[in-house]
């Protein structure tokens, strides 16, 4: 640390004192920033029919767009649908969900943890898709209802399994046991969309 001598400081404590007796203590007042309007606002230059006293509202820039690509996020639902093929029919849906439900008892017969779980959240994808071409395919009315309960039939069945994979509870019900416990009603829920078909 360095060393100053006493004479120093009494120099500066002098020279600081005639300086504010000349200058007066206070800071200078602060400078303000010349007003510069945002490109927004800028062009939003106008009374609006009240005068600009009373323009208190705000001209905050408007969100950007969201590209058409990009899609909001659901909440729980945080990963994209893109890893799916998406059928064309009502037809060409069920069959792949047929496909799918054995192929989810085989991994869950299996013991395929992750491998079961992605096939359960791609049913879940392909169950919404359903949804869209019962809407597109089938006219409102019976057919059309009959294909909606089995799609909340199917979910409900589809949900438990989920939830018995992402469970905390140690004494739940393993997938392959909560698949066991739906697979009867998911047939039965396949078999009335087919019906409909």
């Amino acid at each position: 640390m360095p060393c100053f001598s006493l004479a120093f400081l009494r120099g500066a404590f002098v020279a600081g004192t005639a300086a504010c007796l000349v200058a007066g203590c206070s800071p200078p007042p602060p400078v303000a920033a010349p007003a510069v309007k945002p490109a927004a606002q800028a062009s939003h230059d106008h009374d609006h029919g009240h005068g600009k006293a009373d323009h208190d509202h705000d001209h905050a820039p408007a969100p950007a767009p969201v590209a058409a690509t990009e899609k909001p996020v659901e909440k729980g639902h945080d990963h994209d649908h893109g890893d799916h093929k998406h059928p064309q029919t009502l037809v060409a849906g069920v069959e792949e969900l047929e496909k799918l439900a054995a192929g989810l008892g085989e991994k869950l017969a299996d013991d395929a943890g992750e491998a079961a779980d992605d096939a359960v959240h791609g049913i879940a994808h392909l169950l919404e898709d359903l949804r869209g071409l019962v809407r597109k395919e089938l006219t409102e009315g019976e057919a059309s209802k009959a294909a909606t309960a089995a799609l909340d039939e199917l979910e409900e069945c589809f949900s438990k399994v989920d939830e018995a994979f992402h469970t905390a509870d140690d004494k739940a019900d393993p997938p392959a046991k909560v698949f066991d416990s739906v697979k009867a009603r998911v047939e039965s829920a396949v078999k009335a969309l087919k019906e409909v078909l």
